[in-house]
């Protein structure tokens, strides 16, 4: 039986990390490439600021939907191997 919070029934703990490890290296790949990005704007004479400005939600763009719908799938799909 699976309780309200309970996300998963019967989900093992090294299903748990292969995802949590999957994000993780996903998080990392973002954010280095997000660092050579900024630095390369940076070195163009773009202003970082705008990039803080808000952005349209993924729920209201079907690309960007269809994007973070197969990253998801990608993530979890670690708990599948």
């Amino acid at each position: 039986m699976t309780s309200p919070t309970d996300y998963f029934a019967d989900v093992s703990k090294t299903d748990m990390m292969r995802v949590l490890v999957a994000l993780a290296t996903e998080v990392y790949e973002t954010r280095d490439r997000l660092s050579a990005l900024e630095s390369v704007l940076s070195k163009n004479g773009i202003d970082l600021a705008t990039l803080d400005a808000p952005a349209e939600p993924a729920a209201y763009d079907e690309q960007k939907k269809a994007i973070r719908d197969t990253f998801i799938a990608n993530v979890f799909s670690s708990m599948s191997r």
